[in-house]
């Protein structure tokens, strides 16, 4: 069986659009037609029924979804038991992390792993939160570090706590002094920027949008500005950026961290190992 094949199916069940699912695997709109296409051919029957409003998955489509989802599971750690090799007996754990908690949790995280236990093979990646559910769903990471995971029956969330997210600026010390003209909004996750128009209106809709905090730093040494980062990432901001300090009468906000483990995963006992590990990171913080 093609994985590229059931990893768009998954995402299109997802998202109930081609151009959606293009956009979020970063192919092409034909690319997505094509392989539900293949997929549609080999299985013999109809998954999806497409129209202007998207694609509804037939019947046939929602019975196949969780066949699809077990099969990546089981796919993933074939993949991995045959990898490693003569490492067979070493404990394995991989992990990845959305990129904008990197600072926060998982230098601490990955730290501590490595001092707990020697013999372990590690592999960490930094990722967006789709394609890291994407990647648990498939068996490829065990472990995900994410803002915004989505509910599925396969995976298993835990809340983490809240990351707070604060004002910053080169300009000003004062709200009411900042010009939206030089306010930089930058796009976590969806659910990030609802709750910050929410309470600032007035920012909702500025010149320039962006959706990384490293890239934000950047913009700030570079041209100076106000923007929201997260508390974790200021001190880092102050070694790069000159003047920049906390907007102090600016409201906070919260977003939640969650992580993420596919339900045939969540009793592996390194699993439940290096999640204990993480709760002791963030309880020592």
């Amino acid at each position: 069986m093609n994985i590229p094949l059931l990893l768009t199916f998954l995402d299109v069940m997802e998202t109930g659009n081609f151009k959606r699912t293009a956009e979020r695997m970063n192919i092409m709109q034909s690319t997505v037609s094509a392989r539900i296409r293949q997929l549609e051919e080999t299985l013999g029957v109809r998954l999806f029924e497409r129209g202007r409003g998207g694609a509804e998955p037939t019947p046939a489509g929602r019975r196949f979804e969780g066949h699809c989802r077990s099969f990546l599971t089981m796919w993933g750690h074939a993949r991995r038991d045959v990898l490693s090799g003569a490492a067979a007996r070493r404990r394995r754990l991989h992990i990845s992390c959305q990129y904008s908690l990197v600072r926060a949790y998982l230098m601490d995280w990955i730290d501590k792993l490595r001092s707990e236990e020697g013999d372990l093979d590690l592999h960490v990646e930094i990722n967006f939160s789709s394609q890291i559910q994407r990647d648990i769903l498939s068996g490829e990471t065990d472990i995900g570090i994410m803002f915004a995971p989505q509910l599925t029956p396969d995976v298993q969330i835990a809340d983490l706590g809240a990351a707070e997210f604060i004002m910053v600026s080169t300009d000003h010390e004062a709200l009411a002094d900042v010009e939206i003209s030089r306010y930089i909004k930058v796009a976590y996750t969806s659910a990030f920027e609802r709750a910050l128009d929410e309470v600032l209106p007035e920012f909702a809709f500025p010149s320039m949008v962006i959706g990384s905090d490293d890239l934000a730093i950047e913009l700030l040494g570079r041209h100076g500005g106000t923007l929201y980062l997260p508390r974790f990432a200021f001190a880092g901001a102050q070694s790069k950026v000159s003047g920049i300090r906390i907007v102090q009468d600016a409201p906070t906000i919260p977003q939640p961290v969650f992580s993420a483990v596919h339900m045939r995963r969540r009793r592996d006992p390194v699993v439940v190992w290096a999640l204990k590990s993480l709760k002791q990171v963030i309880d020592h913080r």
